[in-house]
């Protein structure tokens, strides 16, 4: 058992109901009389020969209920097992017919200890005497002791030179076969001084520590001391008996002294005889004084909380980062600030800091040489935004009121521009009245290049008349003949379903007069059914594929868009709005458009019907030459198309795209493309 006694703050004795709301220690406990050491013996060694008579030895040790190695003396010497014994191989034979017998012992790390006496060298290694016997030694055992001394043993054999025992070697060099050896001082038990008596008078206790230690303060577990030496560690005291006239009185406890958080609560304690007269307090000293503090708390005080620092205001450079501040109570809910202490408010902004931020400014390339020869024409250069690297960066990262521009007017001679004449074509008949065509254009001069260049120009810039490019030629009269002649066949009369299509069939003589003279059987048809195998009630657009058909999936469809069937790309087919797209074959190599560069010598006879061919007679002159790449386009814009120019003074334009060539159109005039037949 123990004593358990109520302290106040001064570390005086108190009533016990001062500490009534904290749990008391218990004063008594189980305890069990530690049962004494018991030896243990370690395994066997092999035997110290390996023919005929030897020794084997073993360890003993002392072990605690704990299985812990402890002093030898915990344990009964009468009990200690034996740590040595004869064994027995089988006899050594005089023959070595199976080879030289294998020393037991050959440690030459374990030196035996020098005999008193007696020269170290000849415990160096195996003894030696005259005849080849020699003293063989085995590795040290374990210490006998974990403190204060105690010795270690090895077995000593003599052999002779092959390694059999022998009996014959010299008692005066044989070596030492136990040895002290030291673990370190035992522990002592030590104690310090009393303490203060629980009680002034009748019959109180007084306590000590006292431990099992060694001299270096280093401690151990009490069995590792002789138990039954072990010092008291507590006594009884102030054995008087006490007055029984007087006791203390204690009044009713204060409110607390703090509002909020930690605080304390007050109260008097009188000493009072038993008819309740007061006393001075050393009638009841003898007595425990109840507490006349103790501690309290007023609830949660409110305190600062703060939020998580924000992002900085920069992505680079110095910036400002932010965060809540506000004031909280205990029953999670924001209170006032002013009910927080102002002057220990967290801050709510700070600086911060990121990477410098990069450099950027505007570079430029030297001027490039004049887009023309003559006249007034515009230069450029390259102007791009730098970074502090000298790699190159989007320009939105330079100030775009500074950048430098990068065109400018340049003034040179004035132009000469000439008319330019083709070779005249053949007669556009075999007979009778006909024209003939040539190329006329007016081109500007580039004097300054090692031969003359020409470039296309609008006819007002050359001086002078134009000179004529179509001219009248007759080759004679014709004979009177008339053919049936055809137009083109005319489109379906229904987008769907089984319709009829027309064209032209005309009796014509050779100068295109109708005529009466054709072959009525040999007339060709002028109409004929046709029948378009798309269904009829095809939808409009990509929201009726969805409506109509239930369609949720992209994908190509058929649509019908202003009475022509297309196939449509319906894309977004899960919204609302789904998006109608042309779709784009063969890409690049099929969506472009170019302007041809090539002019024709003869028009009218090469290439037939607009085909591009590079082996007829032309000359490479025309300026407005060039080749323009599409993109794919949404919605319903116009498919891309090919130019082919085929006169002097009309183009023809070819349109292509994913639907194949949709026909042709013949403009006037290049540039405005007006009077569209």
């Amino acid at each position: 058992m123990r004593y358990v006694s109520c302290r106040d703050d001064q570390g005086s004795v108190a009533d016990e109901a001062a500490c009534f709301h904290l749990p008391k220690p218990s004063a008594t406990e189980v305890c069990s009389v530690t049962p004494c050491g018991q030896w243990k013996a370690l395994e066997w060694s092999s035997c110290s020969v390996t023919c005929g008579q030897g020794k084997a030895t073993r360890q003993v040790v002392c072990l605690n209920y704990s299985d812990q190695v402890v002093d030898r003396s915990e344990c009964d010497p009468d009990d200690l097992p034996a740590t040595d014994q004869d064994c027995s191989v089988s006899s050594c034979q005089n023959t070595h017919d199976s080879g030289r017998p294998i020393h037991p012992f050959s440690y030459p790390e374990h030196p035996p200890k020098p005999h008193p006496g007696r020269n170290p060298n000849q415990n160096a290694g195996p003894a030696h005497i005259p005849g080849g016997n020699q003293w063989r030694i085995g590795p040290w055992g374990a210490c006998s002791s974990t403190c204060a001394g105690g010795f270690q043993r090895r077995a000593v054999v003599c052999q002779d030179e092959n390694g059999y025992t022998a009996s014959n070697c010299d008692e005066k060099a044989k070596p030492v076969e136990q040895r002290s050896c030291e673990s370190g001082p035992c522990p002592q038990w030590a104690y310090g001084s009393w303490g203060e008596c629980t009680k002034s008078c009748g019959a109180g206790t007084r306590t000590r520590l006292v431990v099992c230690q060694r001299s270096n303060g280093e401690r151990f577990p009490d069995l590792s001391c002789e138990i039954l030496d072990k010092p008291p560690d507590r006594e009884q005291c102030n054995m008087q008996d006490c007055p029984r006239d007087a006791a203390w009185n204690a009044g009713p406890w204060s409110s607390c002294s703090a509002s909020c958080g930690r605080g304390h609560k007050h109260r008097n304690v009188y000493c009072l005889s038993k008819e309740g007269n007061r006393l001075e307090n050393d009638y009841c000293k003898h007595l425990a004084k109840p507490n006349v503090q103790r501690k309290c708390r007023g609830g949660r005080c409110p305190k600062w909380k703060t939020g998580d620092w924000g992002q900085c205001s920069v992505s680079c450079g110095r910036g400002i980062q932010q965060r809540n501040v506000y004031c909280h109570t205990g029953t999670q809910k924001t209170a006032r600030e002013t009910d927080c202490y102002q002057f220990t408010r967290p801050v709510s902004e700070q600086e911060c800091h990121i990477a410098e931020c990069p450099r950027y400014s505007w570079e430029m390339e030297e001027w490039q040489a004049c887009m023309k020869t003559c006249g007034e024409g515009s230069r450029y250069r390259k102007v791009v935004c730098m970074n502090q690297n000298n790699q190159e960066e989007d320009s939105v990262n330079c100030d775009a009121s500074k950048r430098p521009s990068d065109r400018e007017s340049c003034n040179l001679l004035p132009c000469e521009y000439i008319w330019i004449t083709g070779e005249w074509s053949e007669c556009s008949v075999t007979c009778g009245k006909g024209y003939k065509q040539r190329l006329v254009s007016c081109s500007e001069i580039y004097t300054e290049k090692d031969h003359y260049e020409y470039g296309y120009q609008n006819t007002d810039n050359c001086p002078g008349t134009q000179p004529p490019n179509v001219h009248t030629c007759y080759l004679g009269e014709c004979p009177v003949l008339a053919t049936w002649r055809v137009g083109n066949w005319g489109s379906c009369s229904v987008t769907c379903g089984i319709g009829v299509m027309h064209r032209s069939v005309q009796c014509l003589t050779n100068d295109d007069q109708a005529s009466a003279l054709c072959h009525a059987d040999l007339k060709p048809e002028e109409r004929r059914t046709c029948h378009n195998i798309y269904d009829c009630e095809l939808p409009s657009s990509c929201q009726d594929v969805k409506r109509l058909k239930g369609v949720i999936e992209d994908g190509e469809y058929y649509l019908k868009v202003k009475g022509r069937i297309l196939k449509i790309y319906c894309a977004g087919m899960q919204t609302d709005s789904p998006k109608e797209y042309v779709t784009l074959v063969s890409g690049y190599a099929e969506n472009f458009s170019e302007v041809y560069g090539y002019r024709l010598h003869n028009p009218t006879e090469c290439p037939y019907n607009g085909s591009r061919r590079e082996d007829c007679q032309c000359r490479k002159d025309y300026t407005a030459a060039g080749f323009s790449a599409f993109r794919p386009f949404t919605q319903m814009e116009l498919p891309p198309f090919i130019l082919y120019p085929i006169t002097p003074n009309h183009q023809i334009f070819t349109l292509k795209s994913s639907l194949g060539a949709l026909g042709m159109i013949k403009l006037d005039h290049l540039e405005t493309g007006k009077n569209a037949e």
